[in-house]
């Protein structure tokens, strides 16, 4: 009896030592959880504290959590050098009980805090050897998360397109939670608004709203509006843009976000400029810097409310002010990204021989001082120069352009009032376009060649750039080989048919390819290539782009409610599928972008009115 005892009594030890670990772990835990956001110093007193503890009672996997725990709040405290120390360790750890989960969890906060230093390089190496463990340990819900951060790093290096798609394949994926599924939306909705595309924009930030708030989840609630306040400000609806910004303001300041706090009064000094309200911005901007300790301000939110200042006070003249900012904006943009090393001040009694010392090494501190604003006096005054020659250079890029315009105005008259006179978007009147293929009878101008184009792209280009399939075919029989001749009337004949084409403006349906004008004209596209290369001297695609040019050109002149619309629209107009297709050639031909030729046409015309 006495031995069942006894045995009773240690395995009741036992639990009640188990369950006191386990109990004191979980309160050292919610200690630090409770604590990450408000106060991360004391955060990791705890988390030192559960370190301790895991140690002595030999809880492996708790150190190593431990350790991960410490990386994170010595980023919050933006103590790299730890920080990194600690996520190694926490690495270490997990590979020394072959904890490969863990080890891939673990790596993955490190690629993330990178991410978050924009040390982009690094954290796409350490996502890549996460995708070999998560493939390895079949581990789906880890794969997709790495992908969404693959397509957070191409956004970061504005290469929009690859950010979209990954964003686009991950969208109706199963398993993600509901922070990701946000994320995912998010990306998307930055993406599009980078790509111009604010209608696409619109539709996730709506759902996002919705998703944000059925979760409870406000910060990616805050993100969505800031994102609407974007796009008011596109729109140039400055009343709805400070409502959404207010909003985000209001939700951010219940929250008690800092960083969101600051960001969204960023964005509302940001619409203060645009309102050339510059008193008002300078103040918020102000009111951000007073109200806040400038160490607990993300350096790039510090960066982007230096230059703001500096640029708001360059709008009201006190340039002394501005190029203190600027300094300052400059100053701070350098560190963005950059590792940075805590220095340990020793303090030591200075006797005569080290004050001298030190007011020598001040001396030549000073001299550092003005060396360094000196430069970057120069520099500034180079970044003005810069912007300066360049809007010389396209000053004089628009009046030659305009010099060749009123040449063709002058030669055709006629052509230059109907300009004026007809709408040419599609929403103005109701008109079903007929098929390429099917007859028409209406006859247009002809626009003249104010600008040419040359490309050594193949006849095919329109149908590459603008992805345009042509499933018509020819059933005419292309002739082999490269050295056949044609006859000088049936060389005739096609050069007419090709004007007639032109003069029902057939070029700017996205359909107008070589394949289909060659059916269209009943011949071959060997044959229309030949001709339009032999007789024009330009290849097909040179040929099309010279039309649509020439012809946008004069009616953004003439136009003014053409002008009021979107490059994306302008460009679909013309029989573009894509603005950054109009926009190269555009500048190809002319100097100047369209949305540069649009502003200037605008200032000029306003001059006139006055």
């Amino acid at each position: 009896m006495n031995r069942l005892n006894k045995m009773l009594v240690l395995i009741l030890l036992f639990i009640v030592n188990f369950t006191f670990s386990q109990n004191k772990i979980e309160t050292y835990k919610d200690s630090v959880k409770s604590l990450l956001y408000n106060n991360p110093s004391k955060a990791k007193y705890y988390c030192h504290k559960l370190l301790k503890y895991a140690k002595t009672n030999d809880l492996v996997v708790e150190e190593a959590k431990s350790y991960c725990f410490l990386a994170d709040l010595s980023g919050a405290l933006t103590q790299k050098d730890s920080a990194f120390y600690y996520f190694d360790k926490a690495i270490q750890k997990a590979g020394a009980i072959d904890n490969e989960k863990l080890e891939m969890v673990f790596k993955i906060n490190k690629a993330n805090y990178l991410f978050n230093e924009f040390d982009f390089q690094e954290a796409l190496t350490l996502y890549e050897e996460c995708v070999t463990l998560s493939k390895k340990l079949n581990d789906v819900g880890a794969y997709n998360y790495i992908s969404i951060k693959r397509g957070s790093i191409a956004y970061e290096l504005e290469r929009y397109q690859e950010a979209l798609k990954i964003y686009k394949e991950n969208l109706n994926k199963e398993g993600f939670s509901n922070v990701s599924k946000l994320d995912i939306k998010l990306g998307l909705v930055k993406t599009y608004i980078n790509l111009n595309k604010q209608d696409s924009a619109y539709v996730f930030i709506k759902s996002g709203i919705q998703e944000s708030q059925k979760n409870h989840l406000k910060e990616h609630e805050i993100h969505f509006l800031s994102q609407l306040g974007l796009i008011y400000i596109d729109k140039k609806d400055f009343v709805n843009a400070k409502l959404t910004f207010d909003k985000a303001l209001n939700i951010a300041q219940k929250i008690e976000s800092n960083n969101l706090i600051t960001e969204t009064n960023i964005r509302i000094s940001k619409l203060y400029s645009l309102q050339k309200d510059y008193d008002k911005a300078i103040m918020l901007l102000k009111s951000i810097l007073s109200t806040e300790q400038t160490s607990k301000i993300p350096t790039e939110n510090l960066s982007e409310i230096y230059y703001l200042l500096a640029e708001n006070y360059k709008f009201i003249e006190n340039f002394s002010e501005s190029n203190y900012y600027y300094g300052q904006f400059i100053e701070k943009s350098k560190k963005i990204g950059e590792k940075r090393i805590e220095a340990v001040d020793h303090l030591h009694k200075i006797d005569i021989s080290e004050s001298k010392e030190r007011e020598k090494t001040q001396e030549h501190q000073k001299w550092i001082l003005l060396g360094s604003t000196t430069f970057l006096i120069l520099l500034f005054i180079g970044y003005y120069m810069k912007r300066r020659k360049e809007g010389i250079q396209n000053q004089v890029k628009f009046e030659e352009l305009l010099l060749k315009i009123k040449d063709f105005e002058h030669q055709n008259p006629k052509t230059a009032d109907e300009s004026q006179q007809k709408h040419t978007l599609a929403g103005d009147d109701e008109i079903t376009e007929p098929d390429l293929l099917e007859e028409e009878s209406e006859t247009e101008f002809i626009p003249s060649n104010i600008v040419t184009i040359n490309t050594t792209s193949n006849d095919d280009l329109i149908a590459e750039d603008e992805s345009i399939a042509d499933h018509n075919g020819s059933d005419i029989e292309e002739p082999t080989g490269s050295n056949f001749i044609i006859k000088d009337e049936t060389r005739v004949e096609i050069l007419d048919k090709l004007i007639k084409l032109e003069e029902k403006r057939l070029f700017l349906r996205q359909d107008f390819t070589l394949h289909n004008v060659a059916k269209r004209l009943k011949t071959n596209t060997a044959y229309l290539s030949k001709i339009v290369n032999s007789e024009l001297d330009k290849n097909f695609s040179s040929y099309v782009n010279e039309l649509r040019i020439n012809y946008i050109i004069i009616e953004l002149k003439n136009n003014a409610k053409l002008r009021s619309y979107s490059i994306n629209a302008i460009a679909e107009e013309i029989g573009y599928k894509s603005p950054e297709s109009f926009t190269k050639y555009f500048k190809v031909a002319t100097g100047i972008s369209p949305s540069i030729y649009i502003k200037k046409i605008n200032q000029m015309k306003e001059s006139e009115n006055k």
